[in-house]
């Protein structure tokens, strides 16, 4: 049961990696709230640095990977800058990466380097179901399951947001910026809330059922800081 599990997890995820990265080469459209278009990954750049890392030569990558070694060449000379989802696939596993690592590493981000995001470059979750609140991100926008989520909630007025559980051991960070929010747990047969001012600082558990209310007259930004990523 659990391997057949772990099997739909892994497709999910790749699903979700060739949505983005649909999404980057313009052959399909951004839904509302959803991961947003970034540049191009630069393919060229982390699939040369692994391939060094990995002692291997264009030659011995083109026959692990059965890759014509000319696509390679084209790949890694920007002759080809949009390489298809099945060849990096198959570049990933013969370098030893995830495609995540890999689509990670040709957005810039590996270890020793920085990843900087300008206002333009932030994108907005927004939810149908929750009309009244939205999220800023502040992460990068990326595939990947990231270590953490940074962002700010905007809640409106008066608002109460509709109960809230993510996955196990999830754990979250809320401040206030401009009003008191009221956060409470849900339990079978009990209830437990706390009221926060503005600049106070929470931690909770996320996997426990939770609800979040704007007490205030007017719009509440909430900075909010999830491990791992959740949004």
């Amino acid at each position: 049961m659990y391997k057949e599990i772990g099997k739909k997890l892994a497709e999910k995820n790749r699903d979700k990696i060739q949505e983005q990265y649909q999404l980057d080469k313009g052959e399909k459209k951004e839904k509302n709230g959803g991961v947003p278009k970034g540049e191009m990954p630069d393919f060229a750049k982390a699939i040369k640095h692994l391939r060094a890392e990995a002692d291997l030569s264009l030659e011995n990558l083109a026959v692990i990977t059965g890759i014509n070694k000319q696509t390679l060449h084209s790949i890694e000379n920007y002759s080809i800058r949009n390489p298809s989802f099945a060849n990096l696939e198959k570049i990933a596993s013969a370098l030893k990466v995830t495609l995540n690592d890999l689509l990670l590493m040709a957005r810039g981000e590996f270890a020793g380097n920085f990843f900087k995001t300008t206002a333009a470059e932030r994108w907005i979750i927004s939810f149908e179901l929750e009309k009244g609140f939205s999220v800023l991100a502040y992460s990068p926008p990326t595939v990947s399951q990231r270590d953490f989520f940074t962002g700010v909630m905007t809640i409106q007025p008066n608002k109460k947001l509709k109960y809230w559980q993510f996955t196990a051991h999830s754990k979250v960070c809320i401040q206030p910026w401009d009003g008191e929010v009221l956060f409470a747990y849900h339990g079978m047969n009990w209830r437990k809330e706390v009221r926060l001012s503005a600049n106070e600082t929470l931690y909770f558990d996320a996997s426990i059922p939770h609800s979040f209310e704007n007490l205030s007259d007017k719009a509440n930004r909430v900075l909010i800081v999830t491990y791992p990523s959740i949004f």
